[in-house]
């Protein structure tokens, strides 16, 4: 098989693979993703899998419905919504799931934001943008991607103004449904697979930091982090400084830049990301 051949193969493989899990494809996002011409797309979807039980939407192609139903099974639930990762690896739950069970996961009680939650889940399933009021602020315009479990903490993972954010179910208190839609873009689902909610909040987070003496001068004389506070300085010469951040991804970069010489002590997740990126680059060497 030429070099040709092999392309197309792969991706009428995976075209099919990805329709075969529900998703709807568009074609101009897989005129991005892999690198050809519309018109290529075309004769892939018109001739190529002309036999495939494919049927053309107005937003893309997808399986013909009767079909899609029948292959939803328990672990393309399991799969999509992330529990997967739960089991070893090719485990399939559908055929043993009595000799599996899980007790008392931690997750927070959702009696208190039911009916949220419920608002939510059918925005999702609608592609209905909403508006929200989350501790008291009204937030506009908010494409709903993901109801997320991070930890036992639900989130609303969504894009306002062109960002992604996470939104805690706990503190939002008002959903307002629009008559708009929005379509769901694969780079944003992606992400939202791959970082914690806490990246992505919504509300400020605060960052308590040790700052060792060989550097703590600097920090004395000039604000290097953002919205940095010297909370005290220790015995040893070393400083605990406080930063207030808008998400924790902003600060990583600095943080970087001062290692080993200021350690994180909260929150968890922003020491257990630099620890995982400075063996990654360790590992490089």
């Amino acid at each position: 098989m030429n070099d040709k051949s092999e392309k197309l193969a792969l991706r009428l493989g995976d075209i099919l693979t990805r329709l075969y899990r529900g998703e709807v494809l568009s074609i101009s996002w897989l005129m991005e993703e892999y690198g050809v011409s519309e018109k290529t797309l075309r004769r892939d979807f018109n001739q190529r899998l002309i036999n495939a039980p494919i049927m053309k939407t107005e937003h893309g192609y997808q399986l013909e419905s009767q079909l899609s139903s029948n292959i939803t099974t328990t672990q393309r639930i399991l799969d999509e919504s992330g529990l997967s990762s739960l089991l070893p690896p090719k485990h399939n739950i559908s055929t043993s799931a009595s000799t599996i069970l899980f007790k008392n996961p931690r997750i927070e009680d959702t009696h208190k934001f039911d009916g949220v939650f419920t608002q939510i889940n059918s925005a999702i399933t609608s592609r209905t943008i909403i508006d929200l009021t989350y501790q008291g602020r009204l937030i506009t315009q908010v494409h709903p991607y993901r109801l997320v479990n991070d930890r036992g903490i639900w989130y609303l993972s969504g894009v306002a103004s062109d960002q992604l954010y996470s939104y805690r179910l706990a503190k939002v208190s008002q959903i307002h449904t629009t008559e708009d839609k929005y379509y769901p873009a694969p780079k944003v689902l992606e992400n939202i697979r791959r970082v914690g909610m806490e990246w992505l909040t919504a509300e400020n987070a605060d960052v308590l930091l040790q700052v060792d003496v060989e550097v703590a001068s600097h920090f004395i004389d000039d604000v290097i982090l953002p919205n940095q506070q010297l909370l005290k300085e220790l015995p040893d010469g070393s400083l605990l400084l406080s930063s207030r951040v808008s998400k924790l991804g902003d600060i990583m970069p600095i943080l970087k830049q001062w290692m080993p010489r200021i350690e994180v002590l909260s929150p968890t997740t922003l020491k257990l990301e630099l620890m995982r990126e400075l063996y990654a680059s360790l590992e490089k060497l």
